[in-house]
């Protein structure tokens, strides 16, 4: 369900999967020491970008996301208390 789980990268600085894709076609962010030296970047045409977004979009579980046994347990409006 990658496609439902915006934003991305473990800071949440990344907002779309586009996004992902350039910051790693870039090879990452600022390098430093820390880079890890296997993230060199790479180049992708339109219609390569669009078919790994397309692929990680096909990931998504319909079924487990309209299950309704798995909805938020929390509602998103408060609740009214009951009228006696």
């Amino acid at each position: 369900n990658v496609a439902l789980t915006a934003p991305y990268m473990h800071d949440g600085s990344i907002a779309t999967l586009s996004d992902v894709l350039d910051h790693y076609a870039k090879g990452g962010r600022a390098k430093s020491f820390r880079t890890d030296p296997l993230l060199i970047g790479f180049t992708l045409s339109d219609q390569e970008r669009a078919d790994v977004i397309a692929f990680l979009q096909s990931l998504t579980d319909q079924e487990f996301i309209t299950n309704p046994k798995y909805k938020n347990p929390w509602p998103t409006e408060p609740v009214q208390p009951a009228v006696p």
